[in-house]
């Protein structure tokens, strides 16, 4: 007598065309200050004077022409807040550390928010005057207590297909 055995092993996959982009950004740190008495909350629109950050897109052509046909978008990836979870968490965790304060990422051209690890802006073609600028500020975190001291906090910006 003989004993058959059998298996099956199911195959998944996908087919890329892939291109080359990376994103540039015309800082790399940015230092924020503000009055712990007139911080905005992080679903207001931006203050004006917000510190802001030209984002470039850099690649071979058919990045550049995904760029101008609006098929790329930046994302905006950090630790969020532990309030509403819309503003960039403060890690700094020292006794000096400012509480009830995080970090709000802002469409610079229009002043928008960016809620972290849920928004997107369209990159636009870096030609002419037409530039991608985030802008950052200082915020109140909604239900909490803000107090002075020192903040901290990183910011992944990511290229994403549509």
């Amino acid at each position: 007598n003989s004993y058959r055995c059998s298996a099956t092993l199911n195959v998944s996959g996908s087919v890329t065309h892939e291109f080359s982009c990376s994103v540039k950004l015309g800082a790399s740190v940015v230092n924020l200050q503000a009055d712990i008495d007139k911080l905005p909350t992080p679903t207001q629109t931006a203050r004006s004077g917000i510190q802001t950050v030209e984002i470039t897109m850099d690649g071979d052509q058919e990045c550049t022409t995904m760029v101008e046909q609006g098929k790329i978008a930046y994302s905006f990836l950090g630790t969020a807040d532990n309030a509403t979870g819309t503003a960039l968490a403060n890690t700094n965790v020292g006794a000096d550390a400012a509480k009830g304060v995080g970090i709000a990422i802002y469409n610079a051209a229009t002043g928008n928010p960016l809620f972290i690890n849920q928004d997107t802006m369209v990159a636009i073609a870096s030609n002419g005057s037409a530039k991608n600028r985030v802008g950052l500020d200082l915020v109140k975190l909604d239900g909490q207590e803000a107090s002075a001291g020192a903040v901290q906090g990183a910011l992944t910006i990511q290229i994403n297909r549509l």
